[in-house]
Parts: structure tokens; C-alpha cells; sequence
């Protein structure tokens, strides 16, 4: 699905699917966001930097008006 941040943030990320970073800016834009097999949302910035969500706080995160579902 493709998602829109509406505004600048920084969130807790993986390098690599690998190797936990505290921190990321992702940057106001849109997104590409995949379910990944244990089931959270992940945010992918680059190629190399993703963020995981759990339903529940992508939904929250929607709530707040920080992301938008553009395409599913």
C-alpha cells in the first residue's frame, strides 16, 4: 500500500532488516507500506531503512493525522 506522512517524523527503525536504530527522519512524502509476515506494517524510507507499526498503532498514527491511506 502506498501511505502519505503529513508531516516530518522521526521514528524508532531497522537498518537491514538487521540491526535496530534508535531513530530515523522520514521526511514529509509518500510511502510504500507492506505486512510482513509476524503481521505489523512496516514503513519502508529506503531501500535499507524501514519502520514496523502494529495495527494498532497505524491506526493511531491515521487517528492523529500523521499518515494517510493513498492506496491499498
Amino acid at each position: 500500500m502506498r501511505i502519505k506522512i503529513t508531516k516530518s517524523l522521526v521514528l524508532p527503525a531497522q537498518i537491514l532488516e538487521t540491526e535496530s536504530i534508535p531513530e530515523a527522519l522520514f521526511p514529509e512524502g509518500d510511502y510504500l507500506a507492506n505486512l510482513t509476515p509476524d503481521g505489523k506494517i512496516e514503513v519502508n524510507n529506503t531501500r535499507r531503512i524501514k519502520a514496523q507499526f502494529s495495527f494498532s498503532q497505524f491506526r493511531e498514527r491515521i487517528s492523529l493525522g500523521e499518515f494517510i491511506v493513498m492506496e491499498t
